[in-house]
């Protein structure tokens, strides 16, 4: 019988992108869509909302506006593609960003730090004005994670990513001292079946022959699960990592005392930039530029006019 092969690079497409389906040799500029100081001024806005939401404030001030180049990039580059759709006379909806923190959401929290950190973000988004992370004149898909596991993976090796090839592997040692970098955790048999069951349904996944039913045919350099099997049905480890909640895709599955333990490095997809790592790396005196420039390759910073 012919096998079945089904991949379901969308659930990693926007795992790998949220909160968007989302340096350096010179510094230039780079046309765009903003006119006049009132959108240049709302797009930064929009950068400390979005930093907020997207990284701890009491990272380091280089790691900070390393974060903030990459969420204006990928706010730059949406509202871009979104400029182009509508041009266009695309009738079908566009999906829109998550808008980042608002104030409540910063003051709750926050609380007492509520001042200092939004001055320390704003300092952040201030003395990176306008700057994104361009790859042959254009803004990259700028992806980031909380820690690798201790290697960022290759895009040419994950599938669906193949095409951006400015996220290419490199060590970032530092992601193992990491707060929840390892988990160890175990999960009953019948839980773990009807999580995969979503995965496979054309097959019938039986509790009793997991874990060693769910073969992991792939991983990548960097550890990472790029394919699974049931049956004669194959999905991509994002796809697993999602349906089974799990800390990143870089995973290991086995059978203790009945139940299946869990063993995942590393916190996210693990593509592009670190943010644990860069900001180890901050506190070691590197600065923004050579932050980008390390996590993403043979890029550029541009300012937007």
């Amino acid at each position: 019988m012919k096998e079945k092969v089904k991949f379901y690079g969308s659930i990693f497409i926007l795992i790998v992108f949220i909160p968007y389906l989302v340096t350096v040799y010179l510094h230039g500029s780079i046309g765009g869509l903003f006119s006049g100081s009132g959108e240049d001024e709302q797009l930064e806005q929009q950068v400390v909302a979005q930093l907020a939401a997207q990284i701890p404030a009491d990272y380091e001030m280089e790691c900070l506006k390393a974060q903030a180049v990459i969420a204006r990039t990928n706010l730059y580059r949406e509202m871009n593609e979104t400029e182009i759709n509508e041009s266009a006379d695309n009738t079908e909806e566009s999906v829109s960003s998550d808008s980042g923190w608002s104030e409540e959401q910063m003051r709750s929290a926050w609380g007492e730090d509520y001042e200092r950190n939004l001055e320390k973000l704003e300092t952040a988004v201030s003395e990176t004005e306008g700057e994104i992370l361009t790859y042959d004149g254009d803004p990259i898909q700028a992806a980031y994670h909380t820690a690798s596991s201790g290697k960022t993976r290759n895009a040419e090796e994950v599938p669906g990513q193949e095409e951006y090839i400015y996220l290419q592997s490199v060590e970032s040692e530092e992601d193992i001292q990491k707060d929840g970098f390892l988990y160890i955790g175990y999960m009953e048999k019948e839980e773990f079946a009807a999580a995969l069951q979503q995965l496979f349904p054309g097959e019938t996944v039986d509790a009793g022959q997991l874990p060693g039913a769910l073969q992991i045919v792939e991983r990548d350099s960097a550890g990472y699960v790029t394919q699974v099997q049931y049956g004669a049905t194959i999905a991509n480890g994002e796809a697993v990592r999602s349906v089974l909640g799990l800390n990143s895709a870089c995973f290991y599955f086995s059978e203790l005392e009945g139940k299946i333990r869990i063993v995942t490095k590393g916190i996210g997809h693990g593509l592009g930039f670190s943010q644990y790592g860069a900001g180890q790396k901050a506190e070691r005196g590197w600065d923004y530029e050579e932050l980008l420039s390390f996590y993403y390759q043979d890029i550029k910073i541009q300012r937007i006019k």
